[in-house]
């Protein structure tokens, strides 16, 4: 037996027959609400498994009928093959097309047509409707797909069928377990002794006995107590299984059909999606952008907005670039890759109302506007890159801020190995600059790297042409004039590579370009090597700037220029208007902070207080002044660490 289950999905008009079908082949009653027993005919998702030849069919039986396309969304949603059921005396219908469409915009590429009700046709009859079926799929993904003539009240053509599916399967490949847990809620109800179960498909990832988990997108928290695969007992599930989960510390009130479970902090739901989108050329008229469309995805059904990019209109059969705006207060728990459908709001004649659908290209997407040539060209790009190209577009769509691991795989989904070895290639390849190693790292394109490296030169070199007779930029001012979004860690690559370089020299916390400034200064006069002694001895509690020449006992203007040299040769630093620091007080302080933060999480004001030892009037500026270094950064009233591994 395969460890994983093959997920077959009926697709087809009301009334072809099949529930009548999966019940012949799995022995199965799908039909499991009063409702679809009295009327016949099933509303919503039902669930078999099929075991032929060392292989498990799990089969989603969805329901036929126009007003129930939501259901059948939900189940061609992780599907592997289609089984495309076709009555034999009445042939391709509405709802046939429309389901077709739907699967093939969800991605099924494989499948088998079968001809039920082949015991109430003549043979002529049904050589007819096969010729017929044949003829009505040209074009589509089934165009060569085989066709079976099957009765569910004879039994003919079900082994058929049943070896059919077997051959068809032979190749398919294997869902990966790895990447992010992700299951669809198709069911939620309670089980007496065992509390709230959900069900659904697992499209990613894998979960076990006893993981905490949340249903998003609300974030609500849950334990899962036990797990069943397709009626037996499980410790574990992966992609490609058919689950009912039982979960601890969350009420059935809790969750919704269309949730998604999935591990804490793992996926941040999106209320801007960049997609893939074609219009069906079914539809009858043009579709403008900004239309209010039902976005069907997993089993959630969402009101969005469709925005295109670089049109205004679309033309039915038209594929272009779009985005889908949630209503706010509906984001979307996808990932690049997932497949959608849109439906519209009024019922085509011959059809029902779906419109279109695509591929999520990109999550987290900033709003975009048909002005904005460059997001446009990057999006294009994402949507034709493959996965290492589309990665390190993720990074390059950041700018300054970089990405880290965490938030690469939030916005990815991409599994543990296969990002790892993808950023590595990038890197070697020169494409990507990294900074940090491990869990800390951050990745940036090497072309917003290049930009940054010539803002922080062009930054210093204006500072020669300002104040020529200063020996350089305070390292701490040119820090502070760079994108505030630049990450600490990827500022200290940035002038660790300019110094490499030799674009930039460091001299005691002072930054020059090679063969600027007033590098080779001459040395303190008496006044000056006072002061410098004066504010060694002062350390943390220095003095006002104006009231130094009378702690000193010298002239106010002589002091004045006096502290002005001791300011541009770097043995001063400015921490505010009222507060210089001798640069070795600064740099015990800095010391103190990394000690501090390699055994705590956070740093309180009182902590500050007392490695400072002073009081609000020199912390509370000399915490800026970390913040502004990016070594610190504050949190409420505490701060936490910025500057990299402390």
């Amino acid at each position: 037996m395969q460890t994983y289950p093959i997920i077959l999905g009926t697709a087809g008009h009301i009334d072809h027959g099949k529930t009548s079908l999966v019940k012949a082949l799995t022995g199965i009653d799908t039909d499991r609400l009063k409702v679809e027993k009295e009327r016949g005919i099933t509303t919503e998702l039902g669930f078999a498994h099929l075991d032929l030849q060392g292989r498990r069919f799990g089969l989603v039986d969805v329901p036929g009928h126009e007003r129930f396309i939501k259901a059948m969304v939900a189940g061609a949603g992780g599907l592997d093959l289609v089984c495309l059921v076709i009555a034999a005396d009445e042939g391709i219908m509405p709802q046939t097309r429309e389901h077709l469409d739907i699967c093939e915009l969800l991605g099924v590429r494989l499948g088998v047509i079968a001809l039920t009700k082949s015991d109430l046709v003549d043979d002529d009859w049904l050589e007819l409707v096969t010729a017929d079926v044949r003829e009505g799929l040209e074009g589509s993904f089934l165009e060569e797909a085989p066709i079976v003539p099957v009765s569910t009240v004879t039994g003919d053509g079900i082994d058929s069928l049943k070896d059919t599916l077997v051959e068809l399967t032979k190749g398919l490949a294997t869902r990966s377990p790895d990447g992010r847990f992700r299951m669809p809620v198709d069911r939620i109800f309670t089980v007496k002794g065992f509390g709230t179960v959900v069900t659904g498909t697992v499209i990613s990832g894998n979960a076990a006995v006893g993981d905490e988990v949340i249903c998003a997108p609300n974030s609500t928290p849950a334990k899962i107590r036990g797990l069943q695969v397709h009626g037996g007992e499980a410790t574990k599930t992966r992609a490609g299984m058919r689950c009912a989960m039982n979960l601890a510390g969350v009420s059935v009130s809790q969750i919704a059909r269309g949730d998604v479970i999935v591990h804490p902090a793992s996926i941040t739901p999106s209320h801007i999606i960049d997609v893939k989108f074609r219009y069906l050329k079914s539809s009858k008229a043009k579709l403008k952008t900004r239309s209010r469309i039902l976005v069907h995805h997993g089993t959630t059904q969402r009101m969005a907005t469709l925005v295109l990019v670089d049109k205004t209109e679309i033309q039915p059969g038209e594929e272009v670039l779009a985005q889908l705006r949630m209503d706010a207060s509906e984001p979307l728990v996808a990932l690049p890759g997932d497949r959608f459908i849109a439906r519209g709001f009024v019922v085509q004649q011959h059809y029902g109302t779906t419109i279109g659908g695509g591929e999520v290209v990109r999550v987290l997407a900033p709003k975009a506007r048909r002005s904005a040539v460059e997001a446009t060209a990057l999006l294009t790009a994402m949507s034709e890159a493959d996965t290492v190209e589309k990665l390190a577009l993720e990074i390059m769509s950041a700018k300054s801020a970089g990405r880290d691991l965490e938030e690469l795989a939030r916005r990815t989904g991409l599994p543990p190995n296969v990002l790892g070895s993808s950023l590595q290639k990038l890197v070697e390849l020169g494409t990507l600059v990294r900074a940090g190693k491990g869990k800390l790292a951050i990745y940036m394109h090497a072309e917003e790297m290049g930009r940054l490296e010539k803002l922080a030169t062009d930054i210093v070199a204006s500072y020669h042409e300002e104040f020529a007779e200063r020996r350089g930029m305070p390292k701490a001012e040119l820090i502070s004039r760079l994108p505030s979004a630049l990450p600490p860690r990827m500022t200290e690559e940035l002038l660790g590579t300019l110094l490499r370089r030799k674009a930039l020299e460091e001299d005691q916390e002072i930054l020059r370009r090679p063969g600027k400034g007033a590098a080779n200064a001459e040395g303190l006069s008496e006044l000056e090597e006072q002061l410098a002694d004066q504010f060694l001895a002062w350390g943390n509690t220095p003095e006002k700037p104006k009231k130094v020449a009378a702690a000193i006992g010298a002239s106010e203007s002589a002091t004045q220029k006096a502290l002005q040299k001791l300011l541009t040769t770097g043995v001063l630093i400015k921490v505010s208007t009222d507060l210089y620091l001798h640069q070795e007080a600064i740099e015990t302080l800095r010391t103190a902070l990394r000690e501090h933060f390699e055994s705590a999480k956070e740093l309180t004001p009182g902590e500050w207080k007392e490695l400072v030892g002073a009081s609000r009037k020199f912390t509370i500026p000399l915490a800026e002044f970390f913040d502004r270094e990016k070594l610190t950064l504050r949190v409420g009233d505490v701060r936490k660490w910025r500057g990299g591994p402390a």
